[in-house]
This record gives structure tokens, sequence and C-alpha cells, in this order.
């Protein structure tokens, strides 16, 4: 189940990518490439609604698997495949 996209407000864009910037330069994935999180970054709004707890789960979640799987990389398909928050069918 998907949630409705909580739109960016007005001014607040460049805080979110401020945001992803400092995950991205912190990931240790081997094959990481700097900035694909900025790449996804409208897809990690919408799949968190703007919520930096959701990010933070969704973020470490998908790059566990990315260790656990040895892609090594967080992917659109690997994000996809990822349920956080709101998404995930076991939240209570």
């Amino acid at each position: 189940m998907r949630i409705n996209p909580i739109p960016f407000h007005a001014g607040q864009e460049e805080g979110w990518r401020t945001v992803l910037r400092a995950y991205d330069s912190n990931l240790r994935l081997y094959d990481h490439e700097p900035g694909s999180l900025l790449d996804l970054e409208e897809e990690l709004h919408e799949r968190t609604g703007g919520y930096m707890d959701t990010l933070d789960q969704l973020i470490c979640q998908t790059a566990q698997q990315a260790i656990e799987d040895e892609t090594e990389a967080i992917t659109k398909e690997a994000l996809d495949d990822m349920f956080v928050g709101r998404n995930d069918p076991d939240d209570d």
C-alpha cells in the first residue's frame, strides 16, 4: 500500500537535499556512487512522506540489505523492496 505523496513545501526542497547529502556522504557501501541518493530524492520523499525517522529507517534497512545481498548500493529497485513506516504492513 502506497501513501499519497506529500509534496515539498515551497522553499523546503533545499533542506531535504541537505539531509540527503549528509546521508549520501556517510554511506560506506562498496558500490555507492556519490550523489546517487540525490538522484532518488523524489522517490525518497514520496516513500517517507518527508519524515526523517522514516527516511533513516528506509536508508539503513536498504543499506543492510545491500550488504547482505552483496549489491553494495542503494538503488530504486532496492528501495521498492523495503517496507517502512506507513508502508510497512507489519507496522501497527
